[in-house]
């Protein structure tokens, strides 16, 4: 194995890894394990970074931008990658690296751990959102938004919810992005130029349809995941869009709650919502990956531990203990990973037809952009709220702001 080699002389150079907190995961259990097999290369050692995605990017961004030597490796989510590399913090990743790196890696992930043609990061996890649904409530899940729409109606209001979410904050830009790419739109290119058109109008639309249909959760402009989660898990909704952890979650929470379990033994999975019949539906793609810092002792061994940390055993016991999709394509037909993930071969294939978000270096500025024209969600006017939106995104391209 590339990360395995003869002892050190100096001893083994101190690696640390700057990571949302980890106590007794796979990531640690991994870095342990990697750092055995370095043979006295180097040790790994954790440095827990926020709970908040926000707060962690805030923090290595402020410490990579004075050079900080203190970091080797970091857990980044999968939209940082564009303007952490754009800024030249990151090592990149090349010739056999870059080919072990990406060995059975699914595509849609290969491609967000891109930067202008060149690999920045090495794949850690995966996401995608799928359909939750009732199916004691519903026989056949629907396939575009509008059947869902028209489906709830039919049901009472007091569990015929559609759960999804509408705060304004990322999880309400991966829904406009998810929509925007089903209808066969893009928000940016890599460069940040709009090109917005006719899709982001029917997504825009799309988003208000369910908000005003009656059957959204009433504090929809409010809810992240969690909050439709449990809601979903107390009986008060036939839909849910939302990550894999759910089913996890609802497993869990099924042995406190007769109502929760009630609701887990009809829990039922199909894929995301399409916008037409018969074009599939296209979630965007969520995860974490792990950069390589150019500041670090020894980005080269800190490339070969982040490696090692991403083999596919280490992906199957991520997403059997943690819950996390793995990247490579084999996993999804594992034995234990299929017991963990009954819905594995549904995810792969939404995973398939996944997309990702805008991979701009702009990034933070454009998701804070749709966030803030298209919100809240029953107050969408589609049209102009687009006009609006790209507008912003090409006064934030030249520099400006909106």
């Amino acid at each position: 194995m590339s990360a395995c080699g003869s002892s050190s002389t100096n001893g083994p150079v101190n690696l640390n890894f700057y990571s949302s907190p980890d106590p007794n995961g796979t990531n640690l259990k991994a870095a342990k394990a990697c750092s055995q097999a370095s043979g006295g290369k180097y040790k790994i050692t954790f440095v827990p970074l926020a709970n908040s995605a926000d707060s962690s990017r805030a923090l290595l961004v402020q410490r990579l931008a004075a050079h900080d030597s203190d970091i080797s490796l970091m857990n980044m989510d999968t939209i940082w990658t564009s303007e952490f590399a754009a800024a030249g913090w990151l090592r990149p990743i090349t010739g056999a690296q870059r080919a072990e790196a990406l060995q059975n890696v699914l595509p849609i992930v290969a491609q967000g751990a891109q930067y202008k043609g060149k690999l920045y990061v090495v794949p850690l996890n995966t996401n995608a959102q799928l359909l939750w649904y009732r199916k004691d409530l519903v026989p056949h899940p629907p396939t575009t938004w509008s059947q869902m729409i028209a489906d709830a109606k039919r049901l009472p209001v007091s569990d015929g919810l559609i759960e999804e979410q509408g705060q304004e904050y990322e999880g309400y830009t991966v829904w406009f992005n998810s929509l925007d790419a089903s209808a066969g739109g893009q928000i940016t290119t890599t460069n940040g130029t709009p090109v917005l058109g006719k899709p982001a109008v029917v997504a825009a639309q799309t988003i208000k349809d369910v908000a005003t249909s009656g059957r959204a959760d009433p504090s929809l402009s409010t809810d992240q995941e969690d909050q439709g989660r449990l809601s979903f898990e107390a009986g008060k909704a036939a839909f849910m869009v939302n990550w894999p952890y759910v089913y996890a979650a609802a497993r869990t929470d099924a042995a406190n709650s007769a109502v929760t379990k009630h609701v887990f033994q009809n829990m039922a999975w199909a894929p995301y919502p399409a916008i037409y019949p018969n074009v599939p539906g296209r979630s965007s793609v969520g995860g974490a990956n792990i950069g390589v810092s150019v500041y670090g002792p020894r980005p080269d061994l800190a490339e070969q531990a982040a490696i090692c940390m991403t083999r596919p055993k280490w992906q199957n016991q991520e997403a059997i203990n943690e819950g996390l999709p793995p990247v490579t394509i084999n996993s999804y037909a594992n034995p234990a990973v299929v017991k963990a993930y009954p819905f594995a071969s549904v995810l792969l294939k939404q995973l398939e037809h996944a997309t990702t978000r805008p991979q701009t270096p702009l990034y933070s500025d454009v998701t804070l952009a749709i966030q803030q024209t298209l919100h809240p969600p029953a107050g969408i006017k589609a049209s102009q709220d687009v006009t609006n939106l790209r507008s912003c995104l090409k006064t934030l391209q030249t520099g400006g702001l909106c």
